[in-house]
Parts: C-alpha cells; structure tokens; sequence
C-alpha cells in the first residue's frame, strides 16, 4: 500500500498483505474506506462502512458474486481509497461468512487443480524437498506396509508424543494454509477454554517439524490440498511416526469425495467441512468443539489398513423366503469406521435379509458414500433420502439426521420415509431412528455397533432390551472410537442373550444363534 499523494507529509511505504489479511485488518478496525483491485483480470472495488462490507463491484458483477470473484484473482495491486456515500447495499452477509466462503471456494478450486494434475508417484503428488530426515526410507516403508491389511501399531516408532487418554484439555495441532480461517479456526475451538491450539502449521512440513520437535499434541485438523507437502502426504507420515488422532477439514464438493475417501483409509479418524457462507458459525464452532473433544479419545493403534475387498463381479442374488433371515439388521457406524463398513461381509449379510446402515455423514457425503461402497464391495448400495421399501439383496444407507418414519407391511418387508427438510443433530436422529425401527420389528431386530466417539443413552437401551432388540458389539481391539461399544458392554453380563460380541467375519452366523 503507497501514499497516492506526493504532495502529503507523512509515513510513505509499503504493505506484504494478501487480500484477505487486509479485508480482515481493516473489518476490525471499524474503518470507513474503499479498497480498490487492479489485476490482470480486471478491476474492482470493495467498500467497507463501519467494519462492514457494504458494496462490492468488478466488471459486469456486483455483491457477494464480485467479492469471490476478486477473491479468486491470485495477482494483482490495491490501493486504500476515501470511503464514497450513495453506494447500494449490495452485500448482507458478515464480512467473516464472506471470508470464510471465499477460502472454501479457493480450496475447492485447489483440490480440483491438484486432481487434474496428481502425478503417480508414491504419494500422488510432488513434495518440495521435504527434508531427509522426515523422507528417509519412507517409501520402502509403505510398499511394504500400506500393501497389505496391517494394524497401525505396527506402523508406530516407539517415541509416541500423545497418550491414548487426552489430558483435561485437548491440546490441538493445526494444520491449514490460510492465515485467516486458522485464526478463525482457533477462536472457535478455544472458546469455551476445554480446547488448547498448541501449535499452527502452514503445510504438512511443518506440521511433522512441530511433531519431531515434541510438541504435545492429542489430536490434528488437516488440511487437505496445502503448498510444500499436501495433506495426505502428512498424514501418511504421521500414521507411520505418531499416534494421533486427526481430522479432516477441507472444503466439500462432489468431484472431490474420492480424495476425501482416501484421507478416511489412510486413517483419518473424521472429515469436516469447512464452513460456508450460510453456516451459523456459532453452531459450527460448538459442534467443532464437541467433535474434537471425542475424536481426541481415539485409539489410533486400533486403525487397521484397508485391503481392497474382493468380488467377481456377480449379482446378490437374494435367498428364498423360507431361507432368508427374519430379522432387519441395523449397523450403527461414525468417528473412525469409514473403512469398517468394507470389511462387513454385506455380501451374506444383504443375501440374507434386508441391512440398513446408520453413519455419520453430511447429507452431501453420505450419497457419495454409497456409491463408494458399491463400487469397492459389489453391492448396490442405497441411500435412503425419500421413500423406500427395504428388500434383501440392497444395502440401505442413511446419516440419521433427517425425520424418518418406518411401516411394517403385512410381508414383514420394512418401508421407510424420510423428510428431506427436518436436520437434527446426528445423536438425537439415532436415539429416535433406532427407537422408531423398535416399535415396528421389537425382537426381529438386530443392531451391531462399531467404532462411534457417542454412547448410547441408556434410556434407549432400556428401551431396545424390553423390545427384545438384539445387541451385537464389534470388538473393542478393532474400534477406534469406543464410546458407542462401552455404553452397551455393561449390559452384556446381565442381558447375554442379547447382548453379544461378534467380528465382522462372524456376524453372518451370530445372526442366526
């Protein structure tokens, strides 16, 4: 920034800002002014009244849609102009969502250009002279390794910086590019002071020089596309050299689930979208923090790398009537068992009888989920967003945070109807899915639980046992999050015909006891 002036007395120089570090400085100062853009692109003004983004204008755009257009210009100058009175108020939105939007939308741009352009290398793309003692031997490591279905312990140096058990306050590392939505990103999660920043890394570089260094950390936010090492770059080597948990925050975008997917099988325990520009940042904030507090809890030596399922290819072909299975299985699933619905035989479990999953997912990724699971399984994979019949030979999926009502029909097939309009809170949808499904099928009713950081309230399991509901436990030494299990074990030595252990490889025949 330079004094247009030269005829003015006073300081004169320059500034090293990006725009969005100025937009902020000036919004919190409350000042009244006019920054006007020149680039190779265009021309453009922002003018901003009492710390308020007020009127935004480039070539043939106006309001919000000329602010991201500017934001999208990686080059250019600017220069601080006297605030102008009679400007339209074009922009109603705070100039914080503003922000936080155009770095979604300059994340989604990135993820999309680093798709284009992945090599095939080890790590699908270039890292930029990472340094020889975080690379060396890295990649014999993960061909022999991450070839093969391997427990993450295994994968761990002796040196483990956090504990399995979080200290009283979760100590976070965050990893983002974006000096603004960092900073954002540490008011939110400092808030209500159960949550501690220790340390912000620009890049995944960085991040594993603070981890080398001792920093004490009990859970990591990840960035996912980032200059010098990328996200999934870090995270492979923290997978390999630590014992922490992590969580995925990256703008989310069709085109881009298959990365997202992959961060889930390299052991990310969770993904978050970043937010937009219509999200309440106080809800988001809290639902953050309550995220972090629980996913800080994981044990990431329970983690165990997928081995891609095998298929030939051919249809389910469902068993007769007589033969089928009488009973519906549910299968309950969040924080850390992305990876855990391809190790369920669905195959048997859906020839069987009809299966309907309940995961943790936004209603955006949960479709995307389906269409994951019948592409790496063979299984025709469902998501249930409107009306459905359930059938054997489906597999039906849904994010329980939508109003459901289920109907037995006089076939004992399960019809289901779910409002696209009403969203809860994922535990309160579970708490209501599984009461309802517990009225209409009571003792022909099975749930397995995996790994999920949340209980079970014990009023709904008081509920499910007087209904005859049959309880399955997935093991504890291969569930990351083992809140939803613990809730339910104690129930085990009084209950044991209903509640019951079984592995995945196990659960077609505990069915059928």
């Amino acid at each position: 920034m330079q004094s247009t002036d030269s005829a003015t007395r006073g300081f004169t120089g320059t500034i090293s800002l990006g725009l969005t570090e100025l937009i902020q400085m000036v919004c919190l100062s409350r000042s009244d002014l006019v920054i006007g853009v020149t680039s190779a692109k265009g021309k453009a003004s922002i003018h901003i009244r009492q710390g308020q983004i007020q009127h935004a204008q480039s070539e043939g755009l106006t309001g919000a849609e000329a602010f991201f257009e500017v934001a999208r210009w990686n080059d250019g100058q600017f220069e601080i102009l006297p605030y102008e009175n009679n400007v339209p108020n074009s922009v109603n939105k705070p100039w914080e969502h503003l922000l936080l939007e155009a770095i979604r939308q300059q994340d989604e741009k990135a993820i999309e250009s680093a798709e284009q352009e992945s090599s095939s290398d080890a790590f699908g793309q270039t890292v930029s002279n990472p340094g020889p003692d975080i690379l060396a031997g890295i990649d014999d490591i993960l061909g022999d390794l991450f070839g093969r279905e391997t427990p993450a312990d295994l994968l761990m140096e002796q040196n483990v910086i956090a504990s399995e058990e979080p200290r009283s306050c979760v100590k976070v590392l965050l990893v983002e590019d974006s000096t603004f939505f960092s900073k954002r990103l540490q008011e939110m999660l400092e808030a209500e002071g159960t949550i501690e920043v220790a340390g912000v890394a620009r890049n995944g570089k960085e991040a594993l020089e603070l981890l080398g260094a001792g920093t004490p950390v009990d859970l990591i936010t990840l960035d996912v596309n980032m200059p010098v090492m990328p996200g999934d770059t870090a995270l492979k080597h923290i997978m390999i050299q630590h014992h922490i948990p992590v969580i995925i925050i990256s703008s989310q975008q069709p085109d881009s689930m298959h990365r997202i997917f992959n961060f889930l099988q390299l052991g990310a325990v969770d993904f978050v979208a970043k937010p937009g520009i219509h999200d309440d940042p106080f809800s988001y904030g809290a639902n953050l923090r309550k995220l972090v507090k629980g996913v800080a809890r994981a044990r990431i030596s329970n983690f165990i790398r997928l081995r891609a399922p095998n298929y030939s290819g051919e249809s389910i072909t469902p068993k007769p009537a007589g033969e089928a299975r009488r009973k519906t299985l549910v299968i309950v699933g969040a924080e850390g068992a992305y990876m855990d619905w391809l190790r369920l035989p669905l195959r048997q479990l859906c020839a069987e009888g009809p299966v309907l999953g309940i995961q943790k997912l936004e209603q955006g990724i949960v479709s995307e989920f389906a269409r994951f699971i019948t592409d790496k399984t063979g299984v025709e994979t469902e998501y249930l967003s409107a009306f459905h019949r359930m059938t054997p030979g489906k597999f039906y999926l849904s994010d329980a945070r939508r109003k459901v009502g289920f109907r037995l029909g006089p076939d004992l097939q399960l019809d289901v109807g779910v409002s696209g309009s009403t969203v809860m809170e994922w535990e309160t949808g579970l708490e209501l899915w599984l009461q309802l499904l517990a009225e209409q099928l009571g003792d022909s009713m099975c749930v397995y639980y995996m790994s999920a950081a949340g209980p079970v309230p014990e009023s709904l399991l008081t509920t499910l046992l007087e209904h005859g509901v049959k309880h399955i436990l997935a093991p504890l030494q291969s569930v990351v999050c083992s809140g939803l299990v613990d809730s339910v074990e104690p129930y085990a030595a009084h209950f044991p015909g209903l509640v019951l252990h079984s592995n995945p490889d196990s659960l077609t025949e505990v069915l059928k006891t």
